[in-house]
């Protein structure tokens, strides 16, 4: 994945794990969800909440808040921001 073309959370998390040559399969697990859950963040049908954001980096080998600051820095942490309110304020 072009790194150019990375234009939402679940690309980078995408190209972050086939960088570390992790399948779908083995990421759910560790962080303890299914495959179709990290499938879903991935094509960003579903986001993760930020807890799981910071699981998702740990099992990548990065810590939380770098993959925050990198989400920061492409542009991309007004639109998951304003996407995960709106995701959250459906269920109140």
């Amino acid at each position: 994945m072009d790194n150019h073309k990375i234009s939402t959370v679940g690309m980078l998390i995408e190209q972050k794990r086939r960088t570390k040559n992790l399948m779908q399969d083995e990421l759910a697990f560790n962080c303890n969800i299914s495959r179709k859950a990290i499938s879903n963040i991935e094509t960003d049908k579903n986001l993760p909440s930020l807890p799981l954001l910071v699981k998702i980096a740990r099992e990548l080998d990065i810590e939380g808040y770098e993959l925050l600051k990198e989400i920061e820095e492409r542009g991309l942490l007004e639109d998951y921001l304003r996407k995960y309110d709106n995701n959250n304020d459906n269920e109140l």
